[in-house]
């Protein structure tokens, strides 16, 4: 699957306003976020989302962590008070570079870019959580597929994957429908973005019932899943994972 659209797009933003590409608020653009804000944002996130994994009473071992689309870090920094060590996965080198110079917790949170459609850098069963959020919708399809693929593979048994991705209609690969899909997401899209002088980041999705596919056929067994976000209740799902334990 070809990225290049996507780690050009990021690689600039995380030169020229790498806060305003993790957090998209009209009136932080053109590096106005204050960073102790920023950061905060993150913790009181990852304080959400721990309370949220007790609600549903997934208890897990709080050993290694994964930050899928880490940008600056402003997740990875957070997870890192509360697991033992994280790692953080960005497409945009300038990203995990301003990444590395605003880490604070020294060798416990590493980071690290990756340019492909899958994670072969990490071996199986690596790490006990998985985190992404507003990550995955800005990827196409396939790799789309792809990685929530890899996160059963890189995920350890008893451990939980936490994932975020718009919701949509389903269509045949090579049929009319996926071709007006490309069109319209991928080129019509960033030429609107071009003409209104905002970043040509894409928007994507997977319907719920590929996740559901996915997840199961990598020993995944969802345990939830929620709205997330604005729109209608079914345009975008938060999907809460476990890996089955080895027989």
């Amino acid at each position: 699957m070809n990225l290049d659209h996507t780690k050009k797009t990021y690689e600039k933003l995380g030169r020229d306003d790498p806060f305003y590409a993790v957090l998209t608020v009209p009136r932080f653009r053109h590096n106005r976020w204050d960073p102790q804000e920023f950061f905060l944002t993150g913790e009181h996130e990852i304080r959400d989302v721990l309370h949220y994994l007790s609600s549903v009473g997934l208890s897990f071992t709080r050993g290694k962590s994964l930050d899928f689309g880490c940008g600056v870090g402003r997740l990875s920094q957070a997870l890192a008070d509360h697991f033992e060590s994280v790692v953080g996965v960005d497409i945009a080198e300038s990203m995990v570079e301003k990444a590395r110079e605003l880490n604070r917790h020294g060798a416990r949170v590493q980071y690290t870019a990756n340019f492909v459609d899958d994670l072969r850098i990490f071996p199986d069963a690596s790490f006990d959580f998985i985190y992404s959020s507003i990550t995955l919708q800005h990827i196409p399809p396939n790799a789309n597929r792809q990685y929530v693929a890899e996160f059963m593979r890189v995920l350890r048994p008893g451990g939980v994957a936490l994932f975020q991705v718009p919701n949509g209609k389903p269509y045949a690969p090579g049929s009319w429908r996926e071709w007006v899909y490309r069109l319209r997401r991928q080129y019509i899209r960033r030429f609107w973005k071009f003409l209104r002088g905002k970043p040509p980041y894409e928007m994507h999705y997977i319907p719920r019932t590929e996740v559901e596919r996915i997840v199961a056929a990598g020993g995944g067994v969802m345990i939830d899943v929620t709205h997330f976000g604005q729109g209608g209740l079914d345009r975008n799902f938060r999907y809460c994972v476990s890996k089955r334990p080895a027989r």
